[in-house]
């Protein structure tokens, strides 16, 4: 299965998205020293909770995603090149695009960022099927689709957010792609 299937999506309102995973804020960047440890540094030198949080804002804040938002656009180079790649697929397999596909790849695929950060970087098939579970996103569009669908529906949801990753947190991509072929073959 291609890494960048669609869900069909036609039936999707922007209502139904809550983007729970675009928490970022407009508030400017803060600047850790790099020299010096972090207070919430562990002892082995493993950034701790508030380390985490911060690169977890800093993240929403570097893709400009604003808290409370209900629909995205890309904004940024990396966020215009995956939308314009998924856009080019959608129209070529026929489907109409929609404001509707930005804000849904944009959020499934900024909220893998965000689980990536948030798990220390480290992803592996249980991490990424523990994602899909439990995201309230992946559960909204699939809401509604057929039983016997929805493994389906899922895949195609995963391989999206796993291309994004390509884009918008392209360091932990390999991991994504890693943990989609061990889950999704």
């Amino acid at each position: 299965m291609s890494l960048r299937t669609p869900l069909a999506l036609a039936a999707l309102g922007v209502t139904l998205l809550s983007l729970t995973a675009c928490t970022g804020s407009a508030t400017a960047p803060s600047t850790p020293s790099a020299s010096t440890p972090s207070s919430a540094e562990t002892a082995a030198g493993e950034p701790g909770l508030e380390d985490t949080f911060a690169e977890r804002e800093q993240f929403f804040r570097d893709q400009q995603f604003v808290r409370g938002s209900t629909t995205l656009s890309a904004v940024t180079p990396a966020q215009q090149d995956f939308i314009a790649e998924q856009r080019a697929y959608i129209e070529s397999h026929g489907a109409v695009w929609s404001a509707e596909y930005e804000t849904v790849y944009l959020a499934l695929t900024a909220d893998a960022c965000e689980t990536s950060i948030l798990n220390g970087h480290a992803l592996d098939a249980a991490t990424f099927t523990t994602h899909l579970q439990t995201s309230p996103l992946v559960a909204t569009l699939v809401d509604g689709v057929a039983e016997d669908q929805v493994p389906a529906a899922t895949a195609n949801l995963a391989s999206v957010m796993v291309f994004g990753t390509s884009f918008l947190c392209p360091a932990d991509a390999p991991q994504w792609e890693a943990a989609y072929t061990e889950v999704f073959g």
